[in-house]
């Protein structure tokens, strides 16, 4: 996924960038290491990426906006309140856009000022604000850069370690001269670096290939019935478009949802079928992964013998005698290799259920959650890896998309990509 040219990776091979380039935000704040957020973002630009601007008024004294304009061929934002005479559209509202469209926001320099107040949840600038409103899916990223005193004075680690607990990432700072003459940590990392280390994290499944069962399957009684239940397919849209997003190759063997919930990505291989017996075999023929996640909601029982025709309902309770449908994880042995993750959805606690579970399918991990979850957008989900000691970590009630990251995360870190959860701070 990740090619080099020109010295810098290529985010999106043979795709119209305006259609799935990353989306970057760059936030500058008030160092004189703002000089070097110009060729950050020149970079990041000539590496694919779609790239804004959002300025603290101090950075607007180091470097002017109309540099970061030129260098995007986006209006910078500067001020919390519409800039000039707009009084329409997305103008009105420049601490949310573009920041709840982001997948990437990069602080550039980040100063002791900037750390503090980002970690306090303050406001108060078209960086900070932009820093409340990302979606959960986004990745945190922060260049400080500050005076080696004020590095290592322990109110600015401690906000340092506050975000990097909720999930940001930190390049740098750096050992060096400083601007004011001084020498030590503190000087920001050179452009090179940080444009390398957010591509990299971004893209932590390059060449890595995830198979997702999703959806729920229909099994036919007649010509116009059928069984099947409430699933809307969300998980795995979810996760194969995490998957994606991160590099990797997905192939969606999805049973039937509606069109809209179906993912849209370049690197997503979609493959439509309707009965639990079709999604076995789409999944014995699929090539071999590094994961395999089996999300669906296979309906647990057929009609033995379909009709052709429509029945009538007085004949329906006569002659509707059920069978099992195929266990889809228990028929799939596991292929050297590759990590399988599966889900239980439980009433109650349900946790020796999933125990049981874990270890008759050969998962590496399972999802615990709940009936409620069927069709919604958030439930609640606890998970547990496999091993001699089984310990279950409780994620709490999150959105199905905060689900995902934390499945994908998890499959980075076993396939060497080490990523963590990003949540917002």
């Amino acid at each position: 996924m990740l090619k080099l040219g020109g010295g810098l990776p290529r985010i999106l091979c043979g795709v119209s960038s305006s259609t799935y380039s990353l989306r970057v935000l760059v936030g500058v704040t008030g160092g004189i290491a703002a000089y070097k957020a110009a060729e950050v973002v020149r970079g990041l630009v000539r590496a694919g990426a779609e790239v804004s601007v959002a300025m603290t008024p101090a950075a607007a004294r180091f470097v002017a906006p109309l540099t970061f304009a030129a260098l995007t061929g986006r209006r910078v934002r500067l001020d919390l309140l519409p800039e000039g005479t707009s009084t329409e559209g997305l103008d009105l509202y420049p601490h949310l856009e573009p920041a709840t469209r982001a997948d990437v926001f990069l602080v550039c320099p980040a100063t002791a000022d900037a750390i503090a107040k980002l970690a306090a949840g303050i406001a108060d600038d078209a960086v900070t604000a932009s820093a409340l409103a990302l979606p959960c899916h986004c990745s945190r990223w922060l260049a400080p850069a500050m005076h080696p005193a004020m590095w290592s004075s322990p109110v600015v680690r401690a906000n340092v370690e506050r975000l990097e607990t909720a999930g940001w990432r930190r390049i740098g700072p750096e050992s060096g001269a400083m601007a004011c003459g001084a020498e030590g940590e503190g000087r920001m990392a050179e452009p090179d670096r940080i444009i390398a280390d957010v591509l990299a994290g971004c893209f932590d499944l390059a060449g890595r290939r995830f198979v997702i069962l999703s959806g729920p399957t229909r099994e036919p009684v007649d010509a116009v019935r059928y069984l099947s239940n409430a699933s809307s397919g969300r998980m795995g849209r979810e996760i194969a478009l995490e998957a994606a997003r991160r590099g990797a190759r997905v192939l969606l063997i999805s049973g039937p949802v509606e069109p809209a919930l179906l993912p849209r990505h370049p690197a997503i291989e979609l493959h439509s079928v309707t009965t639990a017996r079709e999604m076995l075999a789409a999944a014995r023929a699929a090539p071999p992964s590094d994961v395999i996640v089996f999300a669906a909601a296979v309906a647990d029982a057929a009609p033995a013998r379909p009709a052709r025709g429509k029945l009538s309902r007085d004949r329906l309770g006569r002659v509707l005698r059920l069978i099992p449908t195929p266990d889809i994880a228990a028929s799939l042995p596991p292929r050297p290799g590759e990590y399988r993750i599966g889900f239980a959805l439980e009433s109650g606690d349900g946790r020796a259920r999933a125990a049981r579970k874990l270890a008759a399918k050969h998962f590496d991990l399972i999802v615990l959650n709940g009936p409620e979850s069927i069709g919604a957008d958030a439930a609640w989900f606890a998970c547990a890896e496999a091993g001699p000691k089984l310990q279950w970590t409780e994620w709490g009630r999150i959105t199905k998309l905060e689900c995902a990251r934390h499945i994908v995360d998890w499959a980075a870190r076993r396939l060497g990509g080490g990523r963590t959860a990003t949540e917002t701070p």
